[in-house]
């Protein structure tokens, strides 16, 4: 009898150890920021090797802030405080090894459950995370787009049968996103979908593209984007309210990196014209339905690698060279929207990176 309580006390025992680790296993962990970042609407990353020092941009100059380790990408909501790093673990031959860290409410929590993420943008509070993520160190391990609700310190699994081409998604709304793709399997399902989360619903949002979408730029509700069909390019524009596609630019090749204006129904871009490999970056207005190209000789070279960012009066932010043969050379300019002038505002030469609060 003895040995039959001593048996029965040893098995609660282990019952109990093992349901308290698997509760600590499955329960995310966060833990207590005191010093919260203080980015501007703009800011901008030198790569310092294993460091990135921080600057924020104001009134057409750097001032650095800070330093951060390990960083390969930023996305921020300086209203709502809310920080998303993406930060290095190791190198990989396809990608680098990474995690993502989420800052809110003075809580940091980190999401590791891939090799890699890419890719991330916050809705437009911040409330919700996408990003698409890759299982292992190969392009064929690719994880599709994910959702992480930032809030609910939880992810959204998504009632969809869509196959997300690439980086082709962007918030519309808080609790809308749009993205470009097709189902497995059926034809003619090329399209760019929705996704509802107050619904739980996935919609066509737009059905015809024009050929191969190759990038798109959300504005407010509607959408510039440029599609390939055979060996032409062209850029459109999609009125949501009219449901009319318009065509913009046949010159247009690429676009590559993007910003929207909503209010102003403006988008900015980094692309090519032609068969020059030549960057520059673009303005497009919704209202008169045209391409402007801003950048010519100055500077003489555009950074293909760099973001390009927006602040509060509609400036433009991005990096570029005079020098383009010299290493890590990049200088960060600002298109002044008033003067209608590129201006240098970098003091020295360095591996820049811009990027703006969501």
């Amino acid at each position: 009898m003895k040995a039959f309580y001593k048996t029965l006390s040893i098995i609660i025992i282990l019952s109990f150890v093992l349901n308290f680790t698997a509760c600590g296993l499955n329960k995310e962990t966060s833990e207590e920021v005191n010093n919260l970042p203080r980015y501007s609407q703009v800011t901008a990353l030198e790569n310092k090797g294993e460091n990135s020092e921080v600057y924020k941009i104001e009134n057409k100059d750097l001032y650095k802030i800070g330093a951060i380790e390990s960083l390969l990408g930023l996305t921020y909501n300086s209203k709502n405080q809310i920080y998303v790093y993406t930060e290095n673990i190791s190198k990989g031959q396809n990608f680098d090894h990474n995690k993502i860290t989420i800052i809110k409410d003075n809580r940091k929590k980190e999401l590791k459950d891939f090799y890699a993420a890419l890719d991330t943008k916050l809705s437009p509070t911040g409330d919700k995370l996408a990003f698409r993520s890759f299982k292992e160190d190969s392009m064929e391990s690719a994880e599709g787009m994910k959702i992480y609700d930032i809030k609910k310190s939880k992810y959204i699994s998504l009632k969809s049968k869509v196959l997300v081409s690439g980086n082709l998604y962007g918030w519309i709304s808080d609790n809308k996103i749009i993205y470009y793709g097709s189902m497995e399997g059926k034809s003619d399902s090329d399209k760019i979908y929705s996704y509802d989360f107050d619904s739980n619903k996935e919609e066509v949002y737009l059905d015809n593209t024009n050929g191969y979408c190759l990038h798109f730029i959300p504005i407010g509700n509607n959408i510039l984007f440029i599609s390939s069909q055979g060996n032409s390019q062209a850029v459109y524009y999609f009125d949501s309210e009219k449901n009319i596609t318009k065509s913009i630019a046949t010159n247009v090749t690429s676009i590559i990196r993007s910003a929207a204006n909503y209010q102003k129904g403006e988008a900015f871009f980094i692309g090519s014209e032609g068969d020059e490999k030549q960057m520059a970056v673009y303005k497009f207005s919704s209202k008169g339905l045209k391409i402007q190209r801003l950048t010519y000789d100055f500077p003489k070279e555009l950074d293909e690698d760099s973001e390009i960012a927006m602040d509060i009066q509609g400036n433009i932010y991005f990096c570029g060279m005079d020098e383009p043969d010299q290493e890590n050379s990049l200088d960060v300019y600002m298109y002044d929207r008033e003067e209608g002038s590129i201006n240098l505002i970098s003091t020295h030469k360095g591996k820049y990176n811009v990027y703006s609060s969501g």
